[in-house]
């Protein structure tokens, strides 16, 4: 395991990471920000300890992203598309599952889980595809 992550393209891992993180700044802002913020009740909501919530996120982010990467390296596969697949449907797998549970016993309404696990979907969507096309290391070929 070590080896694994000594071996990681870091460079683009943080790539793919600044990436995920720009899709949720589009997606809870622009996208779904006011039907977001009025499902959790923080329409109205104090901003005092957003930049510590944002650097915790960017910080989560990348340990997804580094995942992601991790993930790409142990499927050992060759073709691009066969990389992305694989990290893809595993990474989504676990957002999925993970996230749902903890929205359904959060009882969220269906637009909230459709929203939260979204951006992870597209998130991971983007990660993966960076990854597998540029961030592979040489040990995964």
């Amino acid at each position: 395991m070590k080896n694994a992550i000594l071996h990681l393209n870091w460079p683009m891992v943080l790539v793919a990471a600044i990436a995920y993180f720009a899709i949720g700044a589009i997606w809870y802002t622009v996208l779904f920000g006011k039907y977001w913020a009025k499902a959790y009740q923080m329409e109205n909501a104090d901003r005092k300890g957003a930049v510590m919530s944002m650097v915790i996120g960017f910080v989560l982010t990348f340990v997804i992203t580094m995942v992601i990467g991790l993930m790409l390296n142990a499927v050992r596969c060759k073709e691009l598309y066969d990389c992305f697949i694989r990290a893809y449907i595993l990474a989504a797998g676990m957002v999925v599952g993970i996230l749902g549970t903890a929205l359904n016993y959060q009882r969220k309404p269906l637009g909230v889980w459709i929203v939260d696990i979204g951006y992870h979907l597209v998130g991971i969507l983007v990660a993966a595809l960076i990854l597998a096309k540029w961030g592979m290391t040489s040990s995964a070929h």
